[in-house]
């Protein structure tokens, strides 16, 4: 069995080029090398990141050493072979209900693979009715269409909660999101 298809934010790049990550699969940090980057205008970009502006995508392998080190990577959800993509999307949609991920890294996965027409319907449909999601709606709103807003809204429940007091604190920025500021 190939190792699966991770992502998440680059954690750290030392003066010598070294950086870990931190993945979906694993719980130690993976180990990679600024020379595995290979395009100039992302090596360019990292010479000159903070900690934690950068998201790829990558394959892992365990070294002799009993660590992981990065074997192959990713800019982007598109340039990602396609057979690993299926896998990885069912793993994003488990992370919006119960899973560790940040909330903000998961959406990014789910703006890229929506993007490159990775998702289905109901795929689209498991996210806007995850947990997470439900917990924080509003950061879910700039990442979807309006035919998706009309179903969040039904997930949420949303008809129900105008009558309802206390409401949520995120109810009247949900109620008043206008898409035309996208």
């Amino acid at each position: 069995m190939s190792e699966p298809l991770d992502f998440c934010r680059v954690k750290k790049i030392d003066e010598k080029g070294y950086g870990f990550l931190k993945g979906l699969h694993h719980p130690f940090d993976i180990f990679f090398h600024f020379s595995q980057i290979q395009r100039d205008d992302f090596r360019e970009k990292l010479n000159h990141m903070k900690r934690g502006d950068f998201i790829i995508y990558f394959i892992s392998k365990l070294q002799p050493t009993g660590k992981r080190k990065a074997d192959k990577i990713w800019y982007a959800i598109d340039d990602v072979p396609a057979e690993l993509i299926p896998d990885f999307t069912e793993r994003i949609i488990a992370e919006f209900n119960s899973g560790t991920i940040n909330l903000y890294d998961l959406l990014y996965a789910f703006d890229e693979l929506k993007k490159g027409n990775h998702l289905t319907e109901e795929q689209i449909d498991a996210v806007l009715g995850s947990q997470k999601v439900k917990n924080l709606p509003t950061t879910i709103l700039p990442y979807i269409s309006k035919d998706e807003y009309k179903r969040l809204l039904k997930f949420l429940d949303f008809d129900s909660l105008a009558g309802k007091e206390p409401k949520p604190f995120w109810y009247e920025d949900v109620m008043n999101y206008e898409f035309w500021k996208n």
